[in-house]
């Protein structure tokens, strides 16, 4: 594993996503996974939203 890091210009904090997340006031959504993430949200104790398609 190689360590990185990546520091924005003017040194406020930043954040890098593999996924694209949406934030609602229902909860998370990860755009990019097939469940939207509730697996792995669930395993952190974080509230998914409701599956907008269903």
């Amino acid at each position: 594993m190689v360590d990185w890091t990546v520091i924005t210009t003017d040194g406020t904090w930043s954040s890098h996503w593999e996924h694209s997340v949406a934030l609602t006031e229902q909860g998370s959504l990860v755009l990019t996974s097939p469940d939207g993430g509730r697996a792995k949200l669930a395993e952190l104790g974080v509230t998914a939203a409701p599956d907008p398609l269903a």
